[in-house]
């Protein structure tokens, strides 16, 4: 990254391979995600308001570990392995907790340290897990931030139980597909709703019990009250959208959660106070996840229990071109870049 600013600050270069410290794994990347918060990095927001040019970003690498350092014992050259995105510190109260999602020093693979655009990336062992010869790579990158990320909100923020109704908008994005796959996974009933007809179709095909296209009907809370008079009992809202936001107070049921976790659309919004009191609903936000949260969505895709959708995979010269694909409305999953092909 040569600077601040859109796609256009990415550079193609030489750098050394990673230096592998005590307790770390060099991995060759095969593929990894892209990303909003790739978007964000370069623009120096948000987490990577300290990011300086120069930093490789890829938060979510996949690949075949070819090194190992010094007492590492859990993995082996060879392995095919994903990688967790966040490092958190392991020796904070919220670690101690379980809770290492909140932890005081957490940093992002990509972001705080250099990531998975590039041949080789050193982690640390414990942010690298084995993944199944029948699971592809691109596969696997589509899974790592997006699947753990979902079923922390469904799991640990909403405690979403069988039987209720779950909202999810963004639905065909790669958080929310995964939000609607492991919302079906817990017994509940789902409502996809996509920014088209062709993205609300495909969210069928993962299991939604109800499909709304809000670009063509924006103003969908009545067609969601025909299905569940009481509303819904759970909102997994991924876009930050001002638009959709305004809906939730008609649709959302009495004691209702709903759980956010992106911005990318907006990320302002008007809140109806008298709504949020009267309807004693909880308002709650989901950032990154918890390692259990990471190793149980990686079971699940192990069982196939759950597909992690690849719209794209993009060669690694074609790297821009992949992050304006990020845009497309009628893109269905995630955009991957593969960096090396298999066997090389």
């Amino acid at each position: 990254m040569g600077g601040f600013g859109g796609p256009e600050v990415l550079t193609k270069g030489e750098v050394p391979c990673p230096d592998l410290g005590p307790l770390e794994v060099l991995v060759k990347v095969e593929t990894v995600g892209v990303n909003h918060i790739d978007l964000a990095t370069m623009r120096g927001e948000g987490l990577a308001r300290s990011v300086q040019p120069g930093q490789i970003l890829g938060i979510d690498p996949a690949g075949i570990v070819v090194d190992v350092g010094a007492g590492v014992i859990a993995h082996q050259v060879g392995e095919r392995v994903v990688v967790r995105p966040v490092v958190p510190c392991g020796s904070c109260r919220w670690c101690v907790d379980g809770k290492d999602d909140s932890c005081d020093e957490l940093v992002f693979v990509g972001i705080h340290r250099q990531g998975g655009f590039a041949e080789f990336i050193a982690i640390p062992e414990s942010n690298v897990y084995s993944i199944p010869d029948d699971l592809a790579f691109s596969e696997a990158s589509a899974f790592s931030h997006s699947f753990p990320v979902a079923l922390q909100m469904l799991r640990e923020r909403a405690q979403v139980c069988e039987g209720e109704t779950v909202l999810v908008t963004g639905a065909a994005g790669a958080v929310g597909a995964a939000a609607v796959q492991l919302a079906k996974h817990f017994g509940a009933r789902v409502i996809a709703a996509a920014g088209s007809s062709d993205r609300a179709g495909w969210c069928l095909t993962l299991g939604a019990d109800l499909v709304i296209d809000y670009g063509t009907s924006p103003q969908f809370a009545g067609e969601i009250r025909e299905f569940s008079q009481d509303g819904v009992d759970v909102c997994i809202e991924t876009t930050g959208s001002a638009d959709l936001w305004s809906q939730l107070s008609s649709v959302a049921a009495k004691r209702g959660r709903v759980v956010g976790c992106g911005g990318h659309v907006g990320g302002q919004i008007p809140l109806d106070l008298f709504w949020l009191f009267r309807a004693r609903v909880t308002v709650m936000g989901s950032a990154a996840s918890t390692r259990a949260a990471f190793v149980d969505a990686l079971a699940l895709l192990a069982k196939q229990e759950v597909v992690a959708p690849v719209d794209r995979l993009v060669p690694f010269a074609e790297f821009r071109s992949a992050f304006d694909l990020l845009g497309d409305r009628n893109r269905i999953g995630k955009v991957v870049l593969e960096v090396c092909r298999p066997g090389t």
